[in-house]
């Protein structure tokens, strides 16, 4: 099976709070009504990072099992894993690998609704509603965009 790039982004931040920096900091920002459990939202940020993982690794290995229709999907959500200077930076600790996790999803889940036969279950997992407020409405709608436009330019080859 192909090496996971998001598995690699998950490794290195696992061990570290300063990773953590920025996205805690942000959850300060945000106009909620209670302050947030920082715990329980590394927590879910976390679960959602693994299950987009996990989606990459079962979409690699279905891949591999012959559904080349999904290559160059795979080969884009990888490309955008491995971009540092994407649109959040990875020098940003966990954000920068919450924009790359949400791109991927994106991508994954916009293609899944364009076929008949996806080899994935892109469903919306809980922390979706925590990962967007974090990322914000622009950073969003800008990936969102992105993975729509990558998705019919892949499709129209």
């Amino acid at each position: 099976m192909r090496d996971n790039p998001l598995r690699q982004l998950l490794g290195s931040i696992e061990s570290g709070d300063r990773a953590w920096t920025a996205m805690l900091g942000r959850l300060d920002e945000l106009d909620l009504d209670a302050p947030p459990d920082s715990a329980a939202v590394r927590a879910e940020v976390m679960l959602y990072l693994d299950d987009t993982a996990t989606l990459l690794d079962t979409l690699a290995v279905a891949v591999e099992g012959g559904r080349v229709d999904w290559v160059e999907l795979l080969d884009a959500a990888h490309s955008y894993l491995g971009n540092r200077d994407d649109l959040v930076t990875d020098d940003e600790g966990v954000m920068g690998i919450l924009d790359d996790a949400y791109l991927c999803r994106s991508l994954l889940r916009q293609a899944a609704e364009t076929s008949a036969d996806p080899p994935v279950d892109v469903t919306t997992v809980p922390a979706e509603g925590v990962v967007k407020a974090l990322l914000g409405g622009p950073v969003t709608a800008t990936l969102d965009v992105a993975a729509q436009q990558t998705v019919r330019d892949i499709r129209q080859d």
